[in-house]
């Protein structure tokens, strides 16, 4: 019932929002060592800088509200898995989080790439640890046709560059310790705009006392899930749980709901069989939906004014 609230207010807060804030055309690049990046800022304003991430999820989750989160970054014809030019298309479309995997080069650069080998994804091949970011940048990514498109593999520095005011990192580790993403959030200033993705409580639990400012992402099955957190002394407003693959829990979801735990969910089968239905996932209880198809996701939930109207209305997160 307060999902259906919220959208009916969509028109009445959206009318009294502050004109973006926008990168001048002529700003600079993101920072070296990528040599990969969108054309300018996309038409992708700066609306969420100094944004508290805690206070907009608390704000999403009171409003009955639902964000996008796009898988991979949400790649599409024309722009590959893992790019900026993916990561720039999904958050004009209106995701807030760009899902991004992070891997480690032979020489230690972290880069964004899903997959142990180059195969699939770009137009080399081999395995991606075994190189240099050197030598990854005489590869192209790929998109989902196949198609090269002239970017190479970014590094997760060039990510959170651009990210930075536009859209918040879900980050996917792949073969990357705890520390090294810690260390990589705290050297870009990104521990605040960031959310971190463990696959076990005690993961969760590692991370949470390393960074402590980071959101952590963790799968919570069950109310017991939530008594371990509770029980270890976690700030509940830096969880987000990960209900699985599905539309949802609902009864599971309250009970998070009423904890102060935003919860998110994703069906890419779904999506792939085109049997998928947003609003239904959104209805559930979600406040971060995981898609693969952002445009359509968008489109069906009004994301991107859903979540301009969710900060508009919070004051606690804005800066």
């Amino acid at each position: 019932m307060r999902r259906l609230a919220f959208a009916a207010s969509l028109l009445v807060l959206a009318a009294c929002q502050p004109a973006p804030e926008t990168e001048p055309a002529d700003a600079a690049a993101p920072a070296s060592p990528s040599p990969a990046s969108p054309s300018g800022s996309n038409g992708v304003e700066l609306w969420l800088a100094g944004v508290d991430l805690a206070a907009f999820l608390d704000c999403t989750r009171e409003a009955g509200a639902t964000l996008l989160q796009a898988h991979r970054a949400g790649d599409r014809p024309g722009a590959a898995e893992n790019s900026l030019a993916a990561i720039a298309a999904s958050l004009a479309d209106g995701a807030v989080f760009a899902e991004i995997d992070v891997a480690k080069t032979a020489d230690g650069v972290l880069v964004l790439m899903h997959d142990d080998t180059l195969e699939r994804t770009t137009t080399g091949s081999g395995v991606l640890a075994d190189m240099t970011y050197t030598e990854l940048t005489g590869f192209e990514l790929v998109d989902v046709d196949g198609a090269p498109t002239g970017e190479a593999i970014p590094s997760l520095e060039a990510a959170l560059a651009y990210l930075d005011g536009r859209g918040i990192a879900q980050v996917d580790l792949k073969d990357i310790t705890i520390e090294e993403i810690a260390t990589a959030l705290e050297a870009r200033d990104a521990v605040d705009r960031a959310v971190v993705i463990t696959y076990t409580m005690a993961d969760a639990l590692a991370l949470h006392e390393r960074l402590p400012g980071v959101v952590v992402s963790v799968g919570v099955g069950s109310p017991e899930d939530l008594e371990t957190l509770r029980a270890e002394g976690v700030d509940l407003s830096r969880v987000t749980a990960w209900l699985g693959l599905g539309t949802g829990n609902p009864d599971l979801d309250a009970a998070l709901a009423e904890a102060g735990i935003e919860t998110s969910y994703g069906d890419f089968r779904a999506e792939r069989d085109g049997v998928i239905d947003y609003s239904v996932m959104a209805s559930n209880g979600a406040e971060v939906i995981s898609v693969d198809d952002v445009p359509a996701a968008a489109s069906a939930l009004d994301a991107h004014d859903t979540a301009r109207t969710v900060l508009a209305g919070c004051e606690a997160a804005r800066p």
